[in-house]
């Protein structure tokens, strides 16, 4: 059972690394349609199989984390923290407050695939 489990790993090991090398691709295959759509000046086009379409979102990018732990500090805006800074209150301190010191918004572009 031990040698069975031993063949398992390896085999999981192999198809992760051929996952990753798929993601890796489909990042960048996703990047090109991204970049071919703007060329064209259009946010959805359809294939032959799928459609998509380009979506955007708001999301924080923290420049000084000295700062940032600062202002959750001193207004007590500990929902602004996760891992990283969390989204959704940060795009609403950007819709309400327009900054949050430490933080810059950036926005993501992300490629949205749907089977016909």
């Amino acid at each position: 059972m031990i040698d069975q489990l031993h063949e398992l790993r390896a085999e999981k090991r192999a198809l992760e690394k051929e996952l990753k090398d798929i993601e890796r691709r489909y990042s960048e295959k996703q990047q090109e349609v991204i970049e071919q759509m703007h060329a064209q000046g259009v946010t959805k086009m359809t294939g032959g199989l799928a459609t998509v379409s380009i979506s955007t979102s708001i999301k924080p990018s923290v420049e000084d984390w000295d700062t940032f732990y600062e202002f959750i500090h001193r207004h007590k805006y500990y929902h602004l923290l996760e891992r990283r800074p969390a989204v959704l209150a940060c795009r609403e301190l950007f819709e309400t407050k327009g900054v949050i010191p430490g933080v810059v918004p950036f926005t993501k572009e992300t490629l949205n695939l749907r089977d016909l």
